[in-house]
């Protein structure tokens, strides 16, 4: 069932995009911040009554394949070596498989696919802690390996290569609000 104002024909604006993590069960006791092209979210999520809570920063821009998650901690020493990262050093969640597998698009509602998942995410983070053993499946991309690059067409490396100072200016936004959101986290720690 797809949320309301939610059409599975159409890519959702950067705004129904924000307003879906906003509203969300899951997420909307958090803060954030949207313009034209781009928003970031910021939450505490709980995967279970029993589980740690865990600061998520999540960044959307119109220009990225799907938005970034992260963990923002203090203590990454546990964090940093679990599997399904996409950074090791900012704690940058692996929620899905993004090549060809339409796992998500820009169709869906952030609150039933990237929220939920990074609670199932943490779920199974909690449990890999205690077992040892990733039980939660799921395949972790490698860009440089050949069949990801035989999977993007001829035209989508020609736009890649068009839009390279536009993706400079994406990443830059990207770090700019998780250094700053990092930077929040831990004077609110401090206190």
């Amino acid at each position: 069932m797809l949320a309301r104002g939610v059409s599975k024909y159409h890519n959702l604006s950067t705004l129904k995009m924000y307003h879906s993590i906003a509203m969300c069960d899951l997420s909307k006791y958090g803060h954030g911040h949207r313009n034209t092209d781009s928003f970031y979210w910021i939450f505490d999520a709980q995967p279970s009554p029993l589980s740690n809570v865990y600061k998520i920063l999540i960044i959307y821009h119109k220009d990225l394949y799907s938005p970034w998650v992260y963990i923002l901690s203090d203590d990454i020493s546990q964090l940093s070596k679990a599997p399904h990262l996409y950074d090791r050093e900012k704690i940058r969640l692996c929620l899905y498989y993004p090549v060809g597998s339409n796992e998500w698009t820009k169709r869906d509602s952030l609150c039933n696919t990237i929220v939920a998942w990074t609670y199932l995410w943490l779920y199974y983070y909690e449990e890999w802690l205690y077992s040892g053993d990733w039980k939660g499946g799921g395949i972790h991309p490698n860009p440089k390996d050949e069949e990801v690059e035989k999977k993007l067409s001829p035209l989508k490396k020609i736009r890649g290569q068009k839009k390279k100072k536009r993706n400079t200016n994406v990443l830059n936004y990207i770090n700019r609000i998780y250094k700053k959101s990092m930077s929040e986290y831990l004077k609110y720690k401090e206190l």
